[in-house]
Formats: C-alpha cells, structure tokens, sequence
C-alpha cells in the first residue's frame, strides 16, 4: 500500500485566510464581460430532422448520472450525502471507477460551503485508500459559499466553471443565504443559477447536495428544486449502511439503488458498496448491474 502524497505546502487547502498577506494589486480588475445576447426565438426552431440531429445523453458516471445535466443529492445529516459527492469529484478527477462503473474523466470544481473541516482529511483518505493521487489541475476547491440568488456572484462562478466535467456545490442552503428556500419564486432563481454554470462548463454536470426535512425522505423545501433538476438521488441511513436512490431522472431508467457505507481509511474513510465488500471486482460489477437493473423491480431466472 503506498503513502499518501506528500504536499510541501504546510497549509495545502489554505485553511488560513489566503489574502491575509497579499499586498494590493497594481492594476485595476478586470471588468466581467457582458453576457452575450441570444439570437432571436426563430433562429433557434428546430425541424424535425434537426431534432432527431441533437446528442443522446452521455454519461458523466455509468448508469448514474450524465453529462450535460443538473443534479442533487439529498439526505439527512449524517447520512453521506457529502461523501457521496466527494467520492463522485474524486473519481472524475482521476479517471477512477465508481462502484465499478466507468466514468467520464476530467477536472473537477468543488464549492466547499461549508468550510474546508475535514475535506482535506477525506480527499487524503480516498488517495491512500485506493492508491490514487488526484491531479492538482483536476480539482480546484473554493472554501467558501457563492449566493445563487446574486446574478454578479454567479457569473463569477461560471468563469471558473468554464470547461470543467463536475461542479460540485455543498450545499445548496449555504449557497441561498438570506433566501427562502419554502419560497418557490427564490429556489427558482437558484435553479436557474445552476443551469447557467451547466451551460458554463461546455458538457459538464453540476451536482448539488441539499437536506431532507423531519421525515428524512422529503427533499426540503419548495418542490421547484425536485421538479426543476434533471436528476435526484436520496441517501438514507447511517455511516454504518446507507440506501442510496435515485429518485428521478429526466432521460433513461430512474431506478438505481446503492448500498453504501463508510469504511475507515486514515483519520477519515471512503465510500464502499456494503454488498460487495467482500466480492471480487468480477463479482462487484455483475452485482452493480443487478441491483441498478432490478433493485426496486425484481427479477425473473430469464431477466438475470
């Protein structure tokens, strides 16, 4: 098993202010460039033979979500929404399998909301978990919450967004401060947000994570985050077994049901199928193909 990768950096996710030492710049900024304005409704009709011409959806992680689309993770404190997410920004970032499914790999943008506690722990974790290391030009973190409902704030995100595979935004609330997020009119304008950093990113995806309510199934909040996003997965449980869901998913089959838990790896852990963990990778991957074909449906001798 090798080490973790060495940083020489004493404070590598700048856990200390990063502009507490950075003199004034000597130039004014530069001024953000004005969106560019859409051709009229009848330049952008489509024929029917043109229709038939647009892309089929690709995916971003085999049989879970895709590219080009808007995505959440839903779940109750403690139920490793969060883990999921990093698990997935991990995995893109370096071309490794999720749950023996193949992923699209590219770089990754990660909004810690949050703060950075414990994420450089988790990150340092999977590396020595599975024996990767994750490109420093594959994953960028930014330690901080952007407000989706500032249309300025926003457009600042989208530069940074531009030409990455996964925007990961953890979590929603903290990104809607001062919003209200029963408010259908505020998590429609948030909704939105997240469609303009899809369009920023030229084929990326964007997956949130947001809380459920009491009952720890309902996702909180309007309906409008639910209705208006492409894809939903809930989590459900503990560290110790989750059920991960899919709940909705605009193109392709919805059903998809994981059960995951954390094993202990270093001061933190990694995400692992808690029915494959002692299979074989043959094993693992006919068992993913089985529990996301048939999980909620059953199966007849035939079907397997």
């Amino acid at each position: 098993m090798s080490a973790p990768r060495l940083v020489e950096a004493d404070d590598p996710w700048n856990l200390a202010d990063p502009y507490s030492d950075v003199p004034p710049p000597s130039h004014p900024p530069e001024e953000t460039p004005a969106p560019r304005a859409k051709p009229p409704l009848r330049d952008r009709v489509l024929t029917r033979g043109a229709l038939a011409q647009l892309p089929e959806p690709e995916p971003l992680i085999d049989r879970t979500i895709d590219r080009r689309t808007v995505a959440v993770i839903a779940g109750h404190f403690g139920s490793l929404k969060s883990f999921v997410l990093q698990d997935w920004a991990a995995s893109i970032a370096t071309g490794r399998k999720w749950m023996s499914r193949p992923v699209h790999q590219g770089p990754v943008l990660y909004v810690a909301a949050e703060g950075a506690h414990g994420l450089h722990s988790r990150f340092t974790a999977w590396e020595y978990g599975w024996h990767r290391n994750i490109p420093d030009d594959h994953l960028t973190v930014l330690l901080e919450p952007v407000n989706l409902l500032d249309a300025q704030a926003v457009t600042e995100l989208c530069h940074l967004a531009a030409g990455r595979a996964l925007v990961v935004i953890d979590t929603l609330a903290r990104c809607m401060v001062a919003a209200d997020e029963n408010s259908a009119k505020d998590m429609g304008i948030a909704v939105d947000a997240l469609y303009r950093l899809r369009d920023a990113t030229n084929g990326g995806t964007i997956a949130v994570t947001h809380h459920t309510g009491k009952d720890r199934s309902t996702i909180r909040g309007s309906s409008a985050i639910e209705a208006g996003v492409d894809t939903v997965y809930t989590t459900e449980g503990d560290a110790h077994l989750v059920h991960l869901k899919r709940t909705k998913r605009k193109d392709g089959p919805r059903e998809d049901q994981l059960q995951i838990k954390l094993s202990a790896v270093l001061d933190s852990g990694v995400i692992v199928s808690a029915l494959a963990a002692d299979m074989k990778p043959n094993a693992r991957d006919l068992m993913s193909v089985f529990v996301s074909a048939f999980g909620s449906t059953g199966a007849s001798k035939a079907d397997l």
